[in-house]
């Protein structure tokens, strides 16, 4: 890429058409994603097995929250409604992850989230650290700076269950789908819309690459918990032990093909039981 080439995008405006829809593609997957993502830390304010860990999930959710929301507006500049994104779409229109579809069930599977997700999408945020598209450095930094905490949280619930075998059999229960769609939550390996924004100097790295840095993060704590997950390779490297399975994988919304957030959950991330009083 030639200096002329790697010149910044200031606006929106001025990110070339044919990389506009990719970018603002995984600019609305983050935002849902750390949306759904608070919505299921909320869901267990009062049901944590600690009351530290209740006060925990109520941080991370107003994290996740304030994200979301600071990455729905830079859509606008997209020529997209931050409204409409928040408040009028259907299931079929998220572009989350499917682990997030329907909340966790055990304690354990919010552990997987939080570990496990929370990672994956903090990997995606560093790429966009130093992007070509100058209006992410600043708000990259900011996000980044707070999920510090929540790596720190993940890692310390998957060490703290995994003492026992029932725990770590949980875990394992719990972590093993995580696992699946977190490996190819970044992309097939073939490119898709992340290679060209990598090649294009918008983020820092292909899908390869971001899942190798999330293994590189998440395989050492997983391994040390007793989990059949991940092995360190004679050249250093942490590797998967398992897939990802690509058999029902939708490029376009990055997850499994079909589905969306349950009723339930919609409702409830739209503020359906609160529309009248929904302000411009």
């Amino acid at each position: 890429m030639s200096a002329a080439e790697a010149k910044g995008f200031r606006t929106a405006g001025d990110v070339p058409a044919e990389l506009r829809e990719d970018l603002s593609a995984v600019l609305l997957s983050l935002a849902d994603n750390k949306r759904l993502l608070g919505m299921r830390y909320a869901e267990w304010l009062l049901g944590a097995p600690t009351l530290e860990a209740g006060i925990a999930c109520s941080a991370m959710a107003q994290d996740e929250w304030g994200h979301s929301r600071i990455f729905y507006a830079m859509l606008k500049d997209f020529e997209l409604d931050p409204g409409h994104l928040e408040h009028e779409r259907e299931a079929g229109e998220y572009l989350n992850i499917e682990l997030l579809d329907e909340p966790p069930p055990e304690w354990t599977g919010l552990v997987a989230l939080n570990f496990l997700l929370d990672s994956a999408l903090a990997v995606q945020f560093e790429s966009l650290r130093d992007s070509r598209f100058e209006p992410l450095h600043y708000k990259v930094r900011k996000v980044l700076e707070e999920e510090r905490f929540h790596y720190e949280h993940g890692r310390g619930w998957l060490a703290r269950i995994s003492e026992t075998e029932a725990g770590r059999a949980a875990l394992a229960a719990a972590f093993a789908p995580a696992w699946n769609s977190c490996l190819r939550w970044f992309g097939a390996p073939d490119g898709e819309l992340i290679g060209r924004l990598a090649d294009a100097g918008v983020c820092d790295a292909d899908s390869n690459e971001l899942r190798a840095r999330w293994l590189a993060r998440v395989g050492p704590v997983v391994h040390d918990a007793g989990l059949d997950l991940a092995a360190r390779g004679a050249d250093g490297t942490w590797r998967s032990n398992s897939g990802p399975d690509w058999s029902d994988w939708d490029g376009a919304r990055r997850r499994s093909r079909g589905g969306g957030p349950n009723p339930g959950t919609l409702a409830a991330v739209r503020g359906d039981k609160n529309r009248t009083m929904l302000m411009d």
